[in-house]
């Protein structure tokens, strides 16, 4: 083959974390040894995904212990929306509680009463003002989100 034309190789890789993971890296030769060099000093796939959900479980217990004074509602939806919105909502009021801007009781406040987990999953990526303004419109009637209607101390 020339060198001149792209082609795909195939390449078995040691991977820093001692696992040998089959590759096709597509390129030019020099551009497959480069890639190969590189992929030799990451993880193999199930080393970096496991990784990534002990990463995962360590936030997600920092943030249940950083919410855990609040009496949070239970949240309404399907199985797999709840899972995926409890993870979601102690992730934002961990960070409203942390954020200095934000530790207001009537900003957080808000959020605390909402309890569908389609709401939260949709509003997951908002910034924060974006998310309170949300939180705000959805606790007066504003959106159409379920919200609870319970007196909840935030301090």
């Amino acid at each position: 083959m020339a060198s001149g034309t792209p082609a795909a190789m195939e390449q078995r890789i040691m991977h820093a974390c001692g696992h040998e993971q089959v590759h096709v890296i597509y390129g030019f030769d020099a551009q497959v040894a480069r890639k190969a060099r590189w992929l030799r000093t990451t993880q193999c796939r199930a080393c970096f995904i496991a990784d990534k959900q002990v990463e995962q479980a360590r936030m997600t217990a920092e943030h249940e212990t950083a919410i855990a004074h609040l009496d949070l509602p239970e949240l309404i939806g399907s199985d797999r929306q709840i899972s995926w919105a409890t993870t979601i909502r102690a992730s934002r009021l961990a960070a409203l509680t942390h954020d200095p801007v934000t530790t207001a009781d009537a900003d957080s406040a808000s959020c605390l009463h909402i309890t569908d987990a389609k709401w939260w999953i949709d509003h997951r990526s908002l910034p924060p003002e974006g998310f309170l303004a949300k939180a705000r419109e959805a606790g007066t009637g504003g959106g159409t989100s379920q919200v609870a209607h319970i007196p909840i101390d935030i301090a």
